[in-house]
């Protein structure tokens, strides 16, 4: 969708683009909702956390959604050696 400028499920072609995700947290309180990678995940700390936000596309014809990592390279893990 993000790409195409077609709904992939319904092919409509009214696409409402970058709304952010939102999540509530601690008291309620809306904060942008986030992706969560760890360079290091079977550490017992330090596990290198690395994050970014996520923004949507949404079809307005059907109401589907897709979901992008805003900035991709943040979360990348590296190779397994």
């Amino acid at each position: 969708m993000k790409h195409s400028g077609r709904c992939s499920k319904c092919g409509g072609r009214e696409i409402i683009v970058d709304a952010k995700a939102v999540d509530r947290g601690n008291g309620n309180r809306p904060h942008d909702m986030v992706l969560i990678t760890y360079r290091k995940p079977e550490a017992m700390i330090f596990k290198g956390r690395q994050h970014t936000t996520v923004s949507a596309w949404v079809c307005a014809a059907c109401g589907y959604v897709e979901l992008y990592a805003d900035n991709p390279a943040l979360i990348e893990q590296p190779p397994e050696s």
